[in-house]
């Protein structure tokens, strides 16, 4: 991640249309299961060189909408308002509550970062294959139209709080609101409301 320059430089794979992206997530409150606010090294923007596609513009043009109403726009000189935005969704990744992992010889430690929450994620989404295999039906495959389409995309916890600026402090980043929004994506997913609807699909 080079950080910002003439203009904020987007992540590759992650900026392409063809991978789900996932963005990371902190509680709201230290040691609180429960509300969720953006993690502002999660990462997140516009690609530069992929077109933003179909499945998700209603989505984008709807966050560009409400971020210029409330002010809370980077200067679009910064960033390609036409290109593929991320992330898709997003998973617990920040660093105020780490993962408890077990290590070689017996100890414990902390992992966060999208490192953790890209994981996190596949591995709700292969639980949501198993709903789908045990009815008969295939495995979901790409998932990216199947995010952005209305019956999923209300089945995610939505996070509208906090912005994302790639660990630039200092740096105006993509705010959260509600919807869609590049910090965060949809937000963290609702297994019990996904796996009522997966196999709709």
């Amino acid at each position: 991640r080079p950080g910002v320059g003439s203009t904020y430089p987007p992540d590759f794979p992650a900026s392409s249309p063809y991978v789900t992206a996932v963005g990371g997530t902190n509680f709201a409150t230290k040691s609180v299961i429960g509300e969720e606010s953006t993690w502002d090294c999660g990462g997140g923007g516009f690609s530069d060189t992929f077109a933003r596609p179909s499945w998700q513009e209603d989505a984008v043009t709807n966050y560009i909408s409400k971020a210029t109403a409330a002010g809370v726009l980077p200067d679009q000189n910064l960033w390609n308002s036409t290109g593929r935005a991320y992330p898709d969704v997003s998973a617990l990744g920040g660093q105020t509550n780490p993962y408890c992992v077990g290590i070689k010889g017996g100890s414990f430690g902390g992992v966060a970062g999208t490192s953790a929450s890209c994981p996190v994620v596949a591995g709700i989404f292969a639980q949501l294959n198993d709903v789908r295999l045990k009815a008969g039906k295939s495995p979901l495959g790409w998932l990216n139209q199947l995010i952005y389409s209305a019956e999923a995309a209300a089945c995610f916890n939505d996070v509208n709080d906090g912005s994302m600026n790639n660990c630039n402090k200092g740096t105006v980043g993509f705010a959260a609101l509600d919807g869609w929004d590049p910090a965060t994506g949809y937000g963290s997913i609702n297994y019990s409301c996904m796996a009522g609807i997966i196999n709709n699909f």
